[in-house]
């Protein structure tokens, strides 16, 4: 698995806090977009003090790309009694579609044209999925080995993209969409059986 570090959030940034912290939980999302858009608006946002960064993101060829230290807390919720608790894990993906204005095709949520393949579920309002891709499904298997390997955190996983009541308590990997109704991340696209199968 090719591990790359495009942005040095801790080195470049002293807002994160130093002291390392013991994790209990994973909790995987999608960037809502591109790679590139994502990292540039981590770059961009708040004059370069955007505090809300994951610790990995899975990109769509499977690339891991490690951006802070998962020893470190990120502000990624910005509820501390979550955020401290967790390695939050991103994976490249545009999230829920829609049929283009006036026009043919389909665009993700900023406008801009999909032209990927469509995963139809209705799901929290949405109907049209961006999918994950099989090599991220390979890469994200193997990064959470690795990860409850080195925080000794139990490999349970969820295995669905539904609120649940009390998931902050959770010992083991985890969704967005666990956390909230309001999140659509992890879509219906993904693959949760195979998840719960490999890891």
């Amino acid at each position: 698995m090719m591990k790359k570090e495009f942005l040095h959030i801790e080195k470049e940034n002293k807002s994160f806090p130093s002291t390392e912290v013991t994790k209990n939980q994973i909790m995987i999302g999608h960037t809502s977009r591109n790679l590139t858009d994502y990292l540039k608006s981590l770059e961009l946002r708040h004059d370069g003090n955007y505090k809300k960064i994951p610790h990995y993101i899975v990109a769509e060829n499977g690339d891991v790309i490690k951006l802070l230290n998962p020893k470190l807390v990120s502000e990624f919720f910005g509820d501390y009694t979550i955020d401290n608790n967790i390695v939050c894990v991103l994976l490249e993906n545009r999230g829920w579609l829609t049929p283009k204005k006036n026009r043919k095709g389909i665009c993700d949520w900023l406008g801009n044209i999909y032209k990927g393949e469509v995963f139809d579920k209705k799901w929290r309002n949405k109907f049209f999925w961006a999918i994950y891709t099989d090599k991220q499904v390979e890469s994200l298997v193997s990064l959470l080995k690795q990860i409850c390997e080195d925080f000794n955190i139990k490999r349970d996983f969820i295995g669905h993209n539904v609120k649940v009541s009390g998931v902050q308590n959770f010992k083991g990997v985890v969704n967005r969409s666990n956390y909230s109704d309001c999140f659509t991340d992890l879509s219906p696209a993904f693959n949760f059986e195979k998840i719960k199968e490999l890891l």
